[in-house]
């Protein structure tokens, strides 16, 4: 038995799905776009996490820019 809080299982297991769909149907990363569909259910959404934007495909969210990137001396 699992509890039942914030928004059905349903309804986490349809967000996280399109989460899924959304980042390319990318494997590996199931448990991750299960925890930010419950969060995004709940109104959880790390606020931090959101304005960085880091998804829960967090490598595709590089933009490779910085100072040490490619072509500094």
């Amino acid at each position: 038995m699992k509890p039942n809080t914030n928004g059905t299982e349903g309804q986490v297991r349809q967000r996280a799905y399109e989460l899924w769909e959304q980042h390319g149907r990318s494997v590996g990363h199931e448990a991750e776009f299960w925890r930010q569909a419950e969060r995004e259910l709940k109104g959880e959404a790390s606020s931090s996490d959101t304005s960085r934007g880091v998804t829960a495909n967090a490598p595709s969210a590089r933009s490779g820019s910085g100072s040490d990137g490619p072509g500094k001396v």
